[in-house]
């Protein structure tokens, strides 16, 4: 009989992939052949296979060290392309790297398909060289974003040569982060004759349009044909469309989201809001607590719609009894129904100036979902018991029912509490029990000097808000007011945030836990970001072991994950079981709610930036005051005062006296060891053109008298970049 060869007697690469991907725990080759039940002489055979499901990129998606034992197989990596470098070649995160590295990509495409900002890839590695960037190659696909672009039409020039061909029409992206020019081309229906006899709308120079790529040809240009006209950038509302658009957002809710969205948000039965007999969703009544006698409020912001979470305190012999309840989303959203796979794909409700995009259609999330007064709402909550010093003596979790007393916004609390309240508001607050608001306020203050005592570093941030006039155009960038009231509210979400966190610890529970790790002493970063994690972990900003988010289920996937975890705890020992978490799923929902959490932030500052760009335009010309706040590998970053958005300055628009220009990364100056420009309080720059439909602008920096010296610079343009909170 024949003997079989190793190769032959191997598993397929697809069964080998299958089963490294399934754990975690190291394998080396040896174990790989027992698990098979193959023999021991197949090891050698066993790793030319691994090595060539290497070099095909089939490796890259392993845990951290799953295989052991194995030397010598390319470095390959899951990345996300994040932007175009000045040459026009994408550059790709490595969300898998606890370093949080990037890697340069050595060509544009791949399969013939231009690879763009959030693009999935597999990428093999090249060896890293010093402190560059290091190089990747695409080998895979794994999911691409929209090949459809929002760009700026720019017809060609007429033609001073009649023999030569006329030079094709372009697209300049929105996007600021794809630095590439499209020509624009017939779509590929364009041989047959169209249905509607009218002849199809032209762009007018400067509008912006909706174009789908087309495939890449050996040699040309990349090219695209028009779709849709959108019209000018200034438009009313058009910097929100064009932000969500560049970002990949979804706007619309699928029909089938919207029609269970209703279904499920159909008032409850006279038994369900008298707390008889059996819930719909299966909880019976005894494990819903009636607490619609109590006066719970709300506050939020004035434009607020959906009203996750209501408050309210009593005083005790001990300190405070306090009482968080959060809308119980977990009710109306299923896990495996479409509204869940819709939410979990949104990840976050999105909000832009002007506009919202809900995590949930509005039949839950402005509807039944949110803690609207006067009405019955199910919900989450935590009761705790606190003391004076603020420190949590005991607490519990359940299920209930509650009736908003008041829907109060953070100006309203304050100037309650300041005893500034005109009449007419004084009379909207009659109903409340007169004691509440300070109550509410003596009990925030305890949990924040007990937050002071554990070492919580309050940090002040400057967040500008931006006012539409009637027509939706920009009218103000002002400092948003931070109110002590705000204060008041965050004081009791974290409280109850810790202590859902401190239950799951201590359930072993399946969750999704909020993890800030510390800085290494030996090497100071700027504050990292805080992040979603399967596993519980430090959260350094509030100086807590455990830490999760929960009040927020109706514009947080998360905190509706969080919120099934908690009811499987809940639940645990009664006749009804709510599952938990697939426990194998939540580092990747981790993973994708993270990159949610980034897109929404990055949203929201291009739509900042756009609108900065249309309220600039009349200041063309003049000079503007800007904040320098970094030194990066390529330039100077500022923040321009009147707007507070961010701008960049590279080091080639600066005078040669400054020597910020060196193009050796060696001899850049450090800002903190301080250069000629933190030397002053703020940075002269001349405003000499604005692009609203990217949001960018171009300045030239003014010679600071004093130590540097005047000379022609070149402009640059705004860097759109996320604004990153700790919490």
């Amino acid at each position: 009989m024949q003997k079989r060869s190793g190769a032959a007697a191997l598993p397929d690469p697809a069964a080998l992939r299958t089963f490294l991907e399934a754990d975690r725990t190291p394998v080396s080759p040896p174990d790989i052949l027992r698990a098979f039940g193959l023999p021991a002489h197949l090891k050698a055979a066993l790793r030319t296979t691994l090595h060539a499901m290497a070099v095909a990129g089939d490796l890259a998606l392993l845990p951290p060290g799953r295989l052991k034992g194995v030397t010598g197989l390319p470095e390959t990596a899951r990345g996300i392309i994040t932007r175009m470098g000045r040459n026009g070649l994408p550059v790709a995160s490595l969300p898998d790297d606890p370093r949080g590295s990037s890697a340069a990509l050595v060509t544009s495409h791949l399969d013939g398909a231009l690879l763009l900002p959030g693009d999935e890839v597999i990428l093999r590695l090249r060896p890293a060289l010093g402190s560059s960037l290091r190089e990747a190659r695409p080998i895979r696909l794994l999911a691409s974003t929209s090949r459809q672009i929002a760009a700026v039409f720019q017809p060609a020039a007429p033609g001073t040569d009649k023999e030569s061909p006329p030079a094709p029409d372009r697209l300049i992206p929105c996007d600021p982060r794809l630095t590439l020019t499209f020509c624009v081309s017939a779509p590929p229906e364009a041989a047959h004759p169209r249905s509607d006899p009218r002849p199809a709308p032209i762009p007018a120079s400067g509008d912006v349009v909706l174009a789908d790529l087309l495939p890449m040809q050996d040699g040309q240009p990349p090219a695209a044909h028009i779709r849709t006209i959108l019209g000018p950038a200034t438009a009313p509302g058009q910097p929100a469309t064009l932000s969500l658009l560049t970002h990949g957002i979804p706007t619309e809710f699928p029909a089938e989201v919207e029609e269970e969205a209703r279904r499920v948000a159909l008032p409850p039965s006279p038994n369900e809001r008298t707390g008889e007999g059996t819930e719909a969703s299966g909880t019976s009544a005894e494990e819903r607590t009636d607490l619609r006698t109590l006066p719970l409020i709300t506050i939020d912001d004035a434009t607020a719609q959906d009203f996750d979470d209501a408050i309210w305190a009593t005083r005790t012999a001990e300190g405070f009894r306090l009482i968080i309840a959060i809308a119980d989303v977990a009710h109306y959203v299923q896990p495996g129904s479409a509204l869940d796979a819709e939410a979990r794909k949104r990840g976050n409700s999105v909000y832009l100036p002007g506009r919202v995009v809900p995590m949930l259609p509005p039949a839950l999330s402005a509807g039944v979902c949110s803690l609207k007064p006067g009405e019955d709402r199910l919900c989450l909550f935590a009761e705790l018991t606190i003391t004076g010093a603020g420190q949590i003596l005991s607490g519990r979790l359940g299920r209930g029912i509650i009736k908003s007393a008041a829907r109060l916004t953070y100006q309203t609390v304050q100037q309650a509490l300041d005893g500034t309240l005109t009449p007419e508001q004084s009379a909207c607050l009659a109903s409340l029990p007169p004691d509440l608001l300070p109550t509410l306020q003596a009990a925030a203050d305890a949990l924040q000097e007990e937050a002071k005592a554990r070492g919580v570093q309050t940090q002040p941030e400057e967040e500008y808000c931006v006012t539409l006039d009637a027509h939706g155009q920009p009218a103000a960038f002002t400092l948003r007011e931070r109110l002590p009231a705000h204060d008041l509210v965050a004081a009791f979400m974290i409280a109850a945030n810790r202590f859902t966190a401190e239950t799951l610890v201590r359930h072993n529970a399946a969750g999704l836990f909020r993890v800030h790790p510390a800085p290494a002493p030996t090497h100071p970063q700027p504050r990292q970001m805080a992040r979603y994690a399967a596993t519980p972990g430090q959260h350094h900003g509030l100086a807590l072991a455990h830490y999760t988010h929960a009040t927020s289920p109706i514009r947080r996937y998360a905190d509706l994950v969080t919120h099934r975890a908690l009811l499987s705890t809940l639940h645990q020992g009664s006749n009804r079981k709510t599952p938990e978490p697939d426990r194998a799923d939540l580092p990747a929902l981790a993973g994708h709610l993270q990159m949610a959490e980034r897109r929404a932030a990055s949203a929201v500052q291009s739509c900042q930036n756009r609108l900065a760009a249309i309220f600039l335009t009349p200041f063309i010309g003049q000079t503007l005051q800007a904040h320098a706040t970094a030194a990066t590998r390529n330039g100077l970053a500022i923040t321009l005062t009147k707007t507070g958005t961010p701008s960049f300055l590279s080091f080639r628009a600066l005078p040669d006296g400054t020597g910020m220009n060196d193009e050796s990364v060696s001899k850049r100056p450090d800002l903190s060891s301080g250069t000629p420009f933190l030397s002053c309080a703020v940075l002269p720059v001349v405003l000499t053109a604005t692009h609203p439909a990217q949001g960018t602008l171009a300045l030239v920096p003014i010679s600071h008298p004093s130590s540097i010296q005047s000379g022609k610079i070149q402009s640059s343009s705004v860097a759109p970049a996320p604004v990153h909170h700790a919490s």
